[in-house]
């Protein structure tokens, strides 16, 4: 999300192409601060509404082996190559985020090498302050992830005979239509059975719920859909949006660690 809540300044750079290259402009726009906040913003809006889709997706977890299974094999059947498409452009849009978000850190940071002797900026809170941070423990955690679910790499489930672990992604189901799909359902029983895995899992959405609740008033103020009289209405937009996706993603785990959602 935007590493600050400026809003976009009229009095930006000169959008004017050359004979030669008409797209000069965009390229002066886009290395721009105001034309780099931009997209920033518009990057973690895209983000996070990827991440509110990806937890609705999980919830189907709580509706059994079936529905979740069904649901992944669409995603990864019935969608086919398109799945790839999108996660190619998921995949230039996360770093685009993340490289002009520390672009734009970098140059706030030196156009400020030194403290202030007073602090001046009463409306800074610890979120919009940590947001770089923030992003890189996501980020990181984002890998965990998929090396997690999507190789299974980092951890696998016991073997029938007792002897080492077999991969997640060995894992089967038959769907009521006879189908064999891999098992989604098992596997994220499995990881969210293991409280070192948990752990890890509840830390990061609590960083992605910390990153999220700035990140969207912020990116809302700097793309002009909100104004300083409709701030309180950003402010509840962030937090609301962060703590749905908190509360969701976190659910899952927590159902598994009681009992409700079990092999």
């Amino acid at each position: 999300m935007s590493a600050t809540s400026a809003a976009i300044n009229p009095k930006g750079p000169r959008l004017r192409g050359s004979a030669s290259n008409p797209f000069d402009w965009l390229n002066t726009y886009l290395g721009s601060s105001v034309g780099q906040k931009i997209l920033v913003a518009i990057t973690g809006l895209l983000l996070m509404s990827f991440a509110v889709t990806h937890m609705v997706g999980n919830l189907k977890m709580f509706s059994g082996p079936e529905s979740i299974n069904k649901y992944a094999y669409f995603l990864k059947h019935d969608i086919g190559a398109w799945i790839w498409v999108a996660r190619a452009g998921l995949f230039l849009v996360f770093v685009l985020h993340l490289s002009v978000a520390l672009s734009l850190k970098t140059k706030a940071m030196a156009a400020r090498p030194v403290g202030y002797a007073y602090n001046n900026s009463a409306q800074a809170t610890p979120q919009s302050k940590t947001m770089v941070q923030t992003g890189i423990v996501v980020g990181l955690f984002i890998i965990f992830h998929l090396l997690h679910y999507t190789f299974g790499m980092v951890h696998g489930i016991p073997a029938a005979d007792g002897k080492g672990e077999r991969n997640y992604l060995s894992l089967t189901y038959k769907l009521d239509d006879g189908v064999v799909v891999h098992d989604v359902y098992k596997m994220v029983v499995a990881g969210f059975s293991t409280g070192w895995l948990s752990a890890i899992y509840l830390i990061s959405q609590m960083v992605l719920f910390i990153h999220l609740s700035h990140g969207i008033q912020s990116s809302l103020q700097t793309l002009g859909l909100v104004n300083r009289r409709f701030l309180p209405v950003a402010r509840l937009i962030g937090y609301g949006t962060a703590g749905v996706i908190f509360v969701g993603n976190v659910a899952i785990v927590v159902a598994v660690w009681v009992g409700w959602v079990k092999m």
